[in-house]
């Protein structure tokens, strides 16, 4: 009798596997599509802001130069000086807030991870 059951077995084994290599296969193919929309959405992200610091770039500059025109004869120093301390605090403030966006961003391959945690309590079972 054991040698009828050893091909069911066998079989039963390949099944197994093949199923566990299957399942493998789709969960590593959710993680790359989800790494390419992510890199994707970074890329997008990242050509905004850069256009977006050019023109910031280029309204501070001239900013800049109206404030000292308006105030070169009596406060020039002074306008200057508090310009400059104006612009510290803000990219003070711009650093903290990009520095708190990365502590707090979302794990990488969230949808991944979950999908893998739900497959090991389904094998647990």
């Amino acid at each position: 009798m054991s040698e009828s059951h050893s091909p069911k077995f066998l079989e039963s084994l390949r099944n197994l596997v093949g199923s566990v290599v299957s399942m493998l296969q789709t969960r590593l193919e959710l993680a790359s599509v989800e790494l390419a929309e992510e890199r994707e959405r970074l890329m997008k992200v990242a050509l905004l802001a850069l256009f977006g610091l050019v023109f910031f770039s280029m309204a501070l500059m001239t900013f800049t130069l109206l404030v000292a025109i308006l105030f070169w004869e009596s406060y020039r120093w002074q306008a200057l000086g508090a310009i400059v301390l104006f612009y510290l605090i803000c990219a003070g403030v711009c650093l903290l807030v990009a520095r708190n966006k990365v502590r707090h961003a979302p794990p990488l391959f969230e949808s991944t991870l979950a999908q893998l945690d739900k497959d090991r309590e389904m094998l647990r079972q």
